[in-house]
């Protein structure tokens, strides 16, 4: 499993094959997800255990699972390394490196981009945001709710 540092570092350089010399965005090809390697990397989460198992069949078999709270702490490091080596950046530049740190550390990360709901005519905001599942962990702001999601790139 790469460190945050090699994570960022390979960010950073899809970033700059990304964004070119006008500032518009090529986001066809992203990094996939890379498989985490070491164990101790990972929250041990037992599936399922609703009931327990009749007698002379197994227990439950333990699954390692990411779980959200390490893609925030991810998210938490990737951002400190960030502000050190390339300061502070735009928002869409902010989601697709961290999009593209997450994926390097092996969290299935998603971008996304939305339009404000209101108002409904122009000129409405623009916003991009992260999300591992089902929960946003680039941003505190409720996008789900005040956002229409125009584009989405979801890991393979």
């Amino acid at each position: 499993m790469p460190t945050v540092i090699k994570a960022a570092r390979d960010a950073r350089a899809f970033l700059r094959q990304a964004k070119d010399a006008g500032g518009a965005y090529r986001l066809d090809h992203w990094p996939t997800p890379r498989p985490a390697r070491r164990p101790a990397a990972r929250r041990l989460v037992r599936r399922p255990a609703a009931r327990r198992p009749a007698a002379g069949r197994p227990a439950p078999a333990r699954r390692l699972v990411r779980t959200n709270r390490d893609a925030r702490t991810a998210v938490a490091r990737l951002r400190v390394v960030q502000r050190l080596t390339a300061g502070f950046l735009d928002p869409v530049d902010d989601a697709v490196f961290l999009t593209a740190g997450l994926r390097a550390l092996g969290h299935p990360a998603s971008f996304h981009l939305g339009r404000e709901l209101a108002p409904a005519k122009p000129p409405a905001g623009y916003f991009p945001w992260v999300q591992c599942g089902d929960e946003v962990v680039s941003t505190s702001l409720p996008v789900l709710e005040e956002y229409i999601e125009i584009h989405r790139a979801e890991a393979p």
